[in-house]
């Protein structure tokens, strides 16, 4: 019986290596199909002068959801042919990629300002699609394959010409329901503004093989997207209620073609892919 028992231990171990080098990673083109469930934070950035603008004494940011498809073309360098390595058992090669995907997108900010002697916070989220994204990346495969670590380059652009938002105040006595609406993104807007996002994504997959040529794919990433709008929109209700606070303060209207240079629209976002991976 313990006989038996060696025997088939060393058969199951001789079954395994020879799946792991017959699935071990080989030179050649891949593409992979992925969705993306993304958690993404907001995290606005402006100056003193540039809130006084906008009747604001402060801005925050806020976390919402939003979930994208993702198309990936690349090229694998095996370690064995391209790094002289015996094994992959640690490190099994390097890719280069890119990709691009098409989804939804958020903006959550809250600003607070003084209303008529009465402070409030106005809070106001806005979602886009489509929202494009596109760029460069790298990844290490390790583990025998079955992880991969990448780091990737690329843009957002947002191309929503009339986002939807949800507005509401915590004080009803300024604003009494929430508002749901349509901000209409203007000629002038879309001449001047800055659709274009510096990304910037790290990520981790596990691979599970399904057969040489095919693999299910598991990850999670952080991205950080740098955005410079230089001009912001906002409701038409929230633009009359702060150009009257403005108008009683003397100062100047504020309108959608104000700029605001010091305006940053950045965000972080997190989450998890589930995808499929296919070797040419």
């Amino acid at each position: 019986m313990r006989k038996q028992i060696y025997i088939l231990a060393a058969l199951l171990t001789v079954s395994l290596c020879g799946r792991y080098r017959a699935q071990a990673i080989e030179t050649g083109f891949v593409w992979a199909l992925r969705a993306n469930f993304n958690g993404t934070a907001t995290l606005p950035s402006i100056n003193k002068s540039d809130l006084e603008k906008i009747a604001a004494e402060f801005m925050k940011g806020a976390v919402g959801y939003t979930m994208d498809g993702e198309a990936e073309l690349g090229y694998l360098f095996d370690s064995t042919r391209f790094f002289k390595m015996e094994s992959n058992k640690v490190f099994g090669g390097l890719s280069v990629f890119g990709t691009i995907g098409v989804g939804s997108g958020f903006s959550g900010q809250s600003a607070g300002a003084t209303y008529s002697g009465v402070t409030a916070t106005m809070y106001i989220n806005v979602n886009y699609a489509p929202v494009i994204t596109f760029g460069v990346g790298s990844k290490a495969y390790l583990l025998r394959d079955r992880l991969a670590l990448g780091l990737w380059l690329g843009t957002k652009m947002i191309v929503d010409v009339s986002p939807e938002y949800l507005a509401y105040m915590d004080d009803t006595t300024i604003m009494a329901a929430p508002e749901i609406g349509e901000i209409i993104v203007t000629p002038f807007m879309m001449k001047n503004m800055n659709p274009f996002s510096f990304s910037t994504k790290f990520l981790i997959e596990y691979q599970q093989p399904i057969n040489q040529r095919l693999a299910v794919l598991l990850g999670g990433y952080l991205r950080f997207n740098l955005w410079s709008p230089k001009y912001i929109t906002m409701p038409p209700s929230l633009m009359s209620l702060m150009n009257d606070q403005l108008k009683k303060d003397g100062k100047p209207e504020f309108s959608a073609e104000t700029p605001l240079p010091s305006y940053f629209l950045n965000s972080l976002d997190f989450g998890v892919s589930l995808g499929v991976q296919f070797r040419v």
